[in-house]
């Protein structure tokens, strides 16, 4: 339930040219609107309880999902698509174990669906939530679904979930998941008094299909929508020019200008705190970081690591880290955080932006004056958009699968050669190899490939080839359960390209961002490949011209997307399927709910 917050107004303050005016406003004793979410409390984590409840048991979470009009999450009004008419979404929470059920109701005028971004789904890979690949979306004006995803015992962490149709996520669909367990405490062996989330994301002043339209048209090669504005727990202060200001559509619609402010976080000097920071944006790599706070990085996507203290963390969409903050020695008691765009990941400007954005700690909870903390040096953003460096990753207490012999050489290897293209009626698609993909109609992949599995236009039980190219979905097909697969991709495109894959972590073995892939690289005398414990994880960045490569093992059946997390990217149609133990995956007993979206169509 959203609770009623009351402000007070906080004075107008200019903080050198790089944070540039500040107004985080409210008039003193207003009323918090009903449509934003109270992430102080909602993203604040109970854990105390989830300590003591380790039994398993199901965890029920209820969306109603539906547009909301005149909302202002920075001050520019305009509508939005969301969850309990709340923005960001709420965060939902599981032990490992547990069975999760998400009882969605779609009061859209559109279908949706509910991906759980870095779940595994190992028993029920048919609610992945991938439209049109794992299920036909849920109908609109009333159609109801439930999500049921047993949690696998070994699997814990930050995650988050968003829509998987269209561009609803853009719009506001989307939040976080933490999934708690015994298991990882012990593993850690790290001590923290508080644990709490932290959302950034980039974010459009309009609808996203106001700008998908220019963007999947015409003569347009692959430049992106440029964000208007950033924002860090669903909140900025936008400072809003109407002499300046150029609407999305590049007309001179009306604009609505409200007073919005930045987010405070309210901790406290006596404890250390958790923090899992989550990029739910839908282009935009960032930086992010406190001032005068080290960050203590202790896991990345779901994945234990060993500590690695950093001053600042570079972040692409859909990455996650959780880190160890320490209170800082001295006597101020706010800070300020920041998150920066590295522009240098744009082909064009948005004279709207401001590429710096804000959120408050404090750690006390009367004082409202603006901080007068320092910065850590920022040198503008790496000029290559590469995010972390991923060799300063370490997985803890988990190495690389080899062959039984200790061949570092995988059992399969995939080339995959990644780019835009422009094909017919001018419009610039992107492709894996000479695939461009687009959704089924009326249909999905695992619909098409389990239940009519020897009479379908995508790919038959035999013979089994590894590549399958049918119906504009490029398959690849691994039938054999414990097999090593590498995936080798080659960016043949100028922008880096965040690749993640459902349904599994994969080992980052290596990523660079000039030459090419060598043979020999698997030698290891002399490899410049990790074998030991590269990071373990299910989104990493392939920076432009350069390449990767990711290792994951057999072992999880059902169909699962590998594409770039880029929404404009994906809508374009850079994305493959990996086709995964099909004779398993066929006998699942599909819930006839799940049969029935492909009817309602």
């Amino acid at each position: 339930m959203i609770q009623f917050v009351f402000l007070i107004l906080i004075p107008c303050l200019v903080i050198g040219l790089c944070v540039g005016l500040i107004k985080p406003t409210h008039a003193p004793g207003s009323i918090e609107p009903s449509w934003r979410l109270d992430t102080q409390t909602n993203y604040t984590i109970d854990i105390g309880y989830w300590d003591t409840h380790d039994t398993p048991q199901d965890r029920h979470y209820y969306f109603n999902i539906s547009k909301i009009t005149n909302v202002s999450p920075d001050g520019i009004e305009r509508n939005m698509t969301l969850i309990n008419g709340a923005y960001p979404g709420p965060l939902m929470e599981a032990n490992s174990g547990d069975v999760l059920y998400i009882h969605v109701l779609n009061e859209l005028d559109e279908p949706t669906t509910i991906h759980c971004h870095g779940l595994f789904f190992s028993k029920e890979s048919y609610n992945d939530g991938a439209s049109s690949i794992n299920q036909c979306p849920i109908p609109g004006d009333g159609g109801e679904y439930t999500y049921r995803i047993h949690i696998d015992e070994d699997q814990w962490g930050t995650y988050w979930y968003h829509s998987h149709y269209g561009a609803q996520q853009a719009d506001g669909i989307f939040g976080p998941i933490v999934i708690h367990s015994e298991q990882e405490r012990k593993i850690l062996n790290t001590t923290y008094d508080e644990d709490v989330v932290v959302m950034v994301n980039d974010y459009y002043q309009d609808m996203a299909n106001v700008y998908m339209a220019e963007y999947l048209g015409p003569d347009n090669e692959n430049t992106e929508p440029v964000p208007d504005d950033g924002l860090i727990q669903g909140s900025n202060s936008y400072e809003y020019n109407p002499d300046t200001y150029v609407a999305s559509d590049g007309s001179s619609r009306n604009i609505t200008y409200k007073e919005s402010y930045i987010s405070d976080l309210k901790f406290h000097k006596d404890k250390t705190y958790r923090v899992r920071l989550i990029n739910a944006g839908y282009f935009a790599q960032l930086n992010f970081a406190i001032d005068e706070h080290k960050l203590k990085v202790i896991e990345a996507d779901g994945t234990n690591t060993e500590p690695l203290e950093l001053e600042s963390v570079d972040l692409s969409v859909a990455q996650r880290y959780s880190f160890i903050l320490e209170p800082p020695k001295g006597t101020l008691t706010q800070y300020w955080m920041r998150a920066r765009f590295n522009t240098f990941c744009f082909n064009t400007d948005n004279s709207n932006l401001n590429p710096e954005f804000h959120a408050i700690v404090r750690y006390n909870d009367g004082n409202t004056t603006l901080p007068e903390s320092e910065s850590w040096p920022y040198n503008g953003g790496d000029v290559r958009c590469r995010d972390l460096d991923q060799s300063l990753l370490k997985t803890l207490g988990s190495t690389v699968p080899l062959q039984a012999n200790g061949s570092t050489r995988p059992d399969v290897s995939v080339d995959l050669e990644v780019s835009f293209q422009i094909g017919a009626y001018q419009l610039d698609r992107g492709y894996f190899n000479d695939m461009t993909w687009k959704p089924l109609v009326n249909s999905s992949t695992m619909t098409e490939l389990a239940l009519n599995p020897g009479n379908n236009s995508l790919r038959t039980l035999s013979p089994k080839a590894l590549e399958s190219k049918n119906s504009d979905q490029y398959l690849l097909n691994f039938d054999q359960r414990g097999q090593i697969v590498d995936l080798i991709i080659n960016n043949y495109d100028d922008g880096a390209h965040p690749f993640h894959m459902h349904g599994h972590k994969f080992w980052v073995l290596m990523v660079n961002d000039r030459g090419y892939f060598q043979e020999d690289f698997y030698d290891q005398g002399s490899s410049p490949m990790n074998f030991q414990n590269p990071i373990l994880r299910d989104t990493v960045s392939i920076p432009g011209f350069g390449y990767g490569v990711i290792r994951f093992v057999v072992d999880n059946p059902g169909v699962w997307p590998f594409h770039c997390h880029i929404g404009w990217h994906m809508e374009s149609g850079l994305l493959l399927q990996i086709n995964e133990l099909q004779d398993e995956y066929s006998r699942l007993e599909f819930p006839e709910t799940w049969k029935n979206l492909c009817v309602s169509q």
